[in-house]
């Protein structure tokens, strides 16, 4: 009979424990993911080639490095609102301060707002019968309805039953068909994006912020602006109604597979870190630390409207802090 030292079952159960604490420890948290030699980072495998053949017939010329208006993404902004019920079109503080501070930084030419809404409602609202909110941003200069119909069906026969998947492909056709700069509603600008219209570049994304490392790699859906008819754009279109599934969060995989294979191609896709567009997660944790009080007496102010600086409400503050000294302060 095979006997053990009396010291040997301590240390090889010790070993065991630590063995088994690390299979858990791997599987909650898939620390596969942190490993740069992972060959599934980020969703590469997920999507194959082959139903999207045919959208890369024809290929797309890229604009002639002489015409500079064409390298140049539009200065157009995009939101999509849906309607929950048909006969109230009712937007929120949060939403006034998204489509404002794009009205504000970026000086679009168009804000237009996708929506399911028929025109007189959206006369009417406009008008007098929004909640004061609403109101204020319809009225906002350059703000335009674009009356589209609401998506509940893939070719495939897929139900598109949530806003958020709708949100998906509408952002798809809105830039694939004008170009611009898509937004969520939650997405509020700080700055102006023209240096990234202007780099060259069909598209540009930013990073997701995740705390979790099984959550890094993606890109972030939220933000991104666009060339009409960029490969991304038309592929992202063509990829949705090819592999949406019903989940929601499948347009993240899918935009994040396609940039990564496009931003190969010269000019094609401008990847940014994910503070860039998201500066927080999804994740409590992150939320707090982003949301939490802020009473530095000492902290500047990002604008100041003191004084009589001759700005009207249509145009830019013109007392702005000091950029570098508020990111080293």
């Amino acid at each position: 009979m095979l006997q053990f030292p009396s010291g040997a079952w301590r240390r090889y159960g010790t070993i065991l424990l630590v063995s088994v604490a690390a299979v858990i420890l791997y599987a909650y948290i898939d620390l596969s993911y942190s490993l740069p030699w992972n060959p599934d980072r980020p969703s590469l495998p997920m999507f194959p080639a082959a139903p999207l053949a045919k959208a890369c017939d024809g290929a797309f010329p890229l604009p002639s490095a002489d015409d500079d208006a064409a390298l140049v993404i539009p200065n157009i902004v995009h939101y999509i609102w849906l309607l929950a019920d048909p006969a109230i079109l009712s937007l929120d503080f949060k939403v006034f301060i998204s489509v404002y501070s794009a009205h504000l930084y970026f000086r679009p030419d168009k804000i237009y707002v996708h929506t399911d809404a028929s025109p007189e409602l959206w006369a009417r609202t406009k008008a007098s019968s929004g909640s004061d909110w609403t109101r204020r941003v319809l009225n906002l200069p350059r703000v335009e309805p674009k009356f589209i119909e609401n998506p509940r069906l893939t070719t495939t026969g897929v139900a598109i039953d949530t806003f958020g998947a709708k949100s998906d492909f509408l952002r798809a056709h809105a830039l694939r068909d004008l170009g611009g700069i898509y937004l969520d509603v939650d997405a509020v600008p700080l700055r102006d994006v023209a240096p990234l219209r202007r780099a060259g570049f069909a598209n540009v994304v930013g990073g997701a912020t995740a705390l979790a490392p099984k959550h890094t790699g993606y890109v972030n859906t939220g933000v991104w602006l666009a060339r009409p008819r960029s490969s991304l754009a038309v592929l992202f279109a063509e990829a949705m109604d090819a592999f949406y599934d019903g989940v929601w969060a499948v347009s993240v995989g899918i935009l994040t597979d396609l940039a990564y294979r496009l931003h190969a191609v010269p000019g094609e896709v401008l990847i940014l870190n994910p503070r860039a567009f998201a500066p927080a997660s999804f994740e409590r944790a992150d939320t707090v630390r982003l949301f939490r009080p802020y009473r530095d007496a000492a902290a500047k102010p990002l604008l100041s409207h003191q004084g009589n600086s001759g700005d009207d409400d249509d145009g830019l503050p013109t007392e702005l802090a000091s950029t570098c000294a508020d990111a080293l302060a």
